[in-house]
């Protein structure tokens, strides 16, 4: 009977993966339970740009420095980043979105990748971006996604450590997890070091029907804390297993990370985490992740399943539904969850 229902579900994801290619994503790539998926132009597990995926290691990174003394969790942001002036913003906030500090990619032109591919940025230059916009609303009032709150919290880790986060990150999640391919880009690095799909973005995010382009390469200094980080689906899965068992965070902080405030519907936030409904019921926790040409999602539940998926184009690039496909790739993660 298990190698009946293991037989079942290695069918039933190559089916799934299959009908987003067959609806016009080029390539796409999953993990479920230790098994390594693909289809259409994509190899099995090569590295992706898991864009704010990136959040959840820099998430842990910050809880590990509160478990150290070094960041105090309901203290204020501007203890350590001079650029919040507003003291009532903490750094849970912060980490969960709730902070109202204006998002920045669109003030520093994000949406045009030509605009944006070869040019490097400094995490300043994006908060300077974001803060001459005024509060979304004040502080504590209620959730709203800011990657301006992942550049804080990048600056934050560095202003406590002295190192690159780059490097902190490295050494406290990447490597403390085994994630052998996974990476944050170095200064002015554009290629994928490793095996890789081609990835396509239409080349203005603001307009649907412009001339879609080749996204490959590119300068991720733009998304920085907040989303600039490589892997794969198998390493995406194996750190959210690990971090969810206990391997990453002390309980009192994995405890913290999993305090969740309302998303939509369907999720809810909490420290660079997010928990989904199951439709075998319960929950399983992880992250989304979206960059010119990739995107992905990963994460595991409390009994160990896990599991990743990524696209080599953001849902709608090819004129495919965009709704449709995140659904699709919601539903693999779901497959991979749920089905014995």
């Amino acid at each position: 009977m298990i190698v009946a229902a293991v037989a079942a579900l290695s069918l039933l994801i190559p089916q799934q993966l299959d009908q987003i290619v067959h609806e016009g994503t080029p390539g796409v790539e999953a993990h479920a339970n230790g098994r390594n998926y693909a289809a259409g132009k994509a190899p099995v597990n090569g590295q992706v740009r898991v864009g704010s995926i990136t959040k959840s290691f820099v998430a842990v990174t910050a809880l590990q420095l509160v478990a150290e003394g070094k960041i105090e969790l309901d203290g204020p942001a501007s203890k350590y980043v001079q650029y919040v002036k507003d003291s009532r913003i903490t750094v849970r906030q912060v980490l969960q979105h709730t902070s109202g500090l204006p998002d920045y990619p669109l003030a520093i032109g994000v949406n045009k990748i030509a605009d944006i591919r070869n040019r490097h940025f400094e995490p300043h230059e994006l908060l300077d971006a974001a803060l001459t916009q005024p509060p979304s609303f004040p502080p504590g009032e209620k959730y709203q996604y800011s990657n301006t709150n992942y550049v804080v919290a990048g600056l934050m880790i560095q202003r406590v450590t002295g190192r690159p986060v780059a490097e902190e990150v490295q050494r406290r999640v990447i490597d403390r997890a085994g994630l052998k391919d996974t990476y944050w880009p170095k200064q002015g690095e554009q290629r994928i070091r490793g095996k890789h799909a081609q990835a396509f973005a239409v080349s203005d995010l603001l307009d649907p029907k412009s001339p879609v382009v080749n996204a490959t390469e590119l300068d991720t200094s733009a998304a920085w804390a907040a989303g600039a980080m490589v892997s794969t689906p198998a390493d995406v899965a194996k750190f959210y297993r690990i971090l969810l068992g206990g391997g990453l965070l002390a309980k009192p902080q994995l405890d913290e990370m999993r305090k969740t405030v309302p998303a939509d519907d369907k999720s809810a936030y909490g420290l660079g985490l997010e928990s989904f409904k199951l439709s075998c019921g319960g929950e399983w926790w992880g992250h989304g992740g979206t960059i010119h040409g990739w995107a992905s999602l990963g994460g595991a539940t409390d009994n160990g399943r896990n599991a990743a998926i990524t696209l080599t184009a953001l849902p709608g690039t090819f004129g495919t539904d965009p709704a449709r496909t995140l659904q699709q790739m919601v539903d693999v993660i779901d497959t991979a969850l749920c089905k014995k």
